[in-house]
């Protein structure tokens, strides 16, 4: 549970800003120049962001939760055992 928030929004930073702009960029080839496409890039991956740090309370209340319902032996094993493999 430590590096949750690291999980949870880490993950979106790089794969959102690769998703989007690759996504834009085939979609609209042609269509937009480079600047409108980066232009674009830019405020949909500051909005994936901004929603990802935006829903980092709700992760921590899922997942605290989800402990309680579990009891802390059982999630804590379970959080070990998907940490190794």
């Amino acid at each position: 549970g430590r590096h949750l928030w690291l999980r949870a929004t880490g993950s979106t930073l790089g794969s959102q800003f690769i998703d989007t702009f690759v996504v834009l960029t085939v979609a609209f080839a042609g269509q937009l120049a480079l600047g409108e496409i980066v232009a674009i890039t830019l405020f949909n991956y500051g909005y994936n962001v901004g929603i990802a740090v935006a829903i980092t309370p709700l992760v921590y209340a899922a997942h605290a939760a989800i402990d309680r319902y579990l009891g802390h032996d059982l999630a804590t094993r379970l959080e070990e055992s998907a940490e190794a493999s």
